[in-house]
């Protein structure tokens, strides 16, 4: 999901000025100007540690913690990593939805967190057959949880564990340390071709699920003023953007503290912090220099070849877990293929301000009247510039043994 900045996001996760701010800063109330010069030692790259997770794990890790080291790097709302590894059954993974890491503002029902399960689910089971291992997929063992509560502590799924050389192996599993979602801009010349289209479409219908692209240049420029309406709705309403504003990490320290959430290593936002010019919990208001600041930084979300969208028939919590595994599968896909992905969660949320954007997305998208329930939005396209991972947590922070 995006965060709502008041600085420039960059292709790599950091944060840099504008090019109106980036050689000085003009302090409120006294036109004091001063040179807006990087930190002592500052540096855009993520602490070493923060990323170390991106790292192979050995051929010799237990299997289970090999599953384990795969599935935390899933794509996941507002990279909370909402995931608790029970592993007290021998040759099992109970995997639990930590209530302590949901968005009850933004995903008030934890349908977004649901589905960075089931993408956590997905790579653990392609990991294992990497290691000639099948995995039985259970989910909710002891039932789903209603339509309208949040899964705090609810167990997702077991997965139960059993040697077979057989199992074959995934052509995705390569791509899983070099998938990451790309936030910066994109290339508007050039076209995804028909062939990836069908790719990614594929990776939800093979779930049963049912999956689109929006690339007709009309129907993106509908998309595209949906989803900055509902950017501007997120953060213009105080209690959803100040559930990102909490979950801003700023800079080495705190990153490394908190390897979650919305990390910001930009220089310029550094500095602005370490001065008192960038108040993270500022609600920007509608005509103030902030709200202008970030609603600017949205253009670059408004770049790509078009829109890739999956959608189901149900919204059962067990169709949100395949939302997400269908959908790590197509960004897996992507990966392979050169084309980088960006989920734009704002017009497809639950809370109620935001319901007349997503009614307007699903008339676009032909299904205004029917019970479909869409589940990713994600835009498509090729970066201008690389990107690279996002922190993570340990692999032992996740497992109660």
């Amino acid at each position: 999901m995006t965060s709502a900045l008041c600085v420039e996001a960059s292709a790599d996760n950091s944060v840099s000025a504008s090019p109106s701010r980036r050689s000085f800063i003009r302090l409120a109330g006294g036109g004091v100007v001063m040179a807006a010069l990087p930190l002592a030692g500052c540096s855009t790259t993520y602490p070493a540690a923060a990323v170390a997770a991106w790292q192979a794990p050995t051929e010799a890790t237990d299997i289970r913690r090999w599953m384990l080291a795969h599935g935390l790097l899933a794509p996941n709302p507002h990279n909370r990593q909402p995931w608790i590894a029970d592993l007290k059954r021998e040759g099992e993974i109970t995997l639990i939805c930590d209530g302590d890491r949901l968005l009850p503002e933004t995903d008030p029902y934890g349908r977004q967190i649901l589905i960075g399960c089931g993408a956590f689910i997905e790579l653990a089971v392609m990991a294992a057959a990497e290691r000639g291992h099948r995995v039985l997929v259970q989910p909710f063992p002891d039932g789903e949880p209603g339509a309208l509560e949040l899964p705090a502590g609810r167990v997702v799924a077991r997965l139960k564990i059993e040697r077979d050389t057989a199992v074959a192996k995934d052509p995705l599993f390569a791509q899983i340390r070099r998938r990451h979602t790309h936030k910066g801009a994109y290339d508007n010349a050039r076209a995804v071709p028909a062939d990836a289209w069908k790719a990614l479409e594929m990776a939800a219908t093979e779930r049963g699920l049912q999956a689109g692209a929006v690339t007709e240049a009309a129907a993106m420029a509908q998309v595209r003023r949906i989803t900055r309406e509902s950017f501007e709705t997120e953060i213009i309403t105080p209690r959803t953007y100040l559930e990102s504003a909490r979950l801003m990490r700023i800079g080495p320290d705190e990153i490394s503290k908190n390897r979650d959430g919305i990390s910001l290593m930009g220089s310029m936002v550094r500095v602005m912090a370490s001065v008192g010019m960038f108040d993270r919990f500022e609600v920007p208001v509608r005509g103030s220099s902030n709200y202008k600041q970030t609603m600017d930084r949205w253009a670059a979300h408004e770049t790509g070849s078009g829109y890739y969208w999956i959608s189901s028939r149900t919204n059962t919590r067990g169709v949100q877990v395949d939302s997400g595994r269908a959908y790590v599968r197509a960004h897996l896909r992507a990966t392979a293929l050169g084309i980088d992905m960006h989920p734009l969660s704002q017009a497809v949320q639950e809370f109620a301000e935001v319901k007349p954007q997503y009614d307007a997305l699903k008339s676009l998208l032909g299904m205004a009247g029917t019970g479909t329930t869409v589940q990713m939005l994600v835009r498509v396209g090729y970066g201008a510039a690389g990107t690279g991972p996002s922190p993570r947590r340990d692999v032992a922070s996740l497992i109660r043994a």
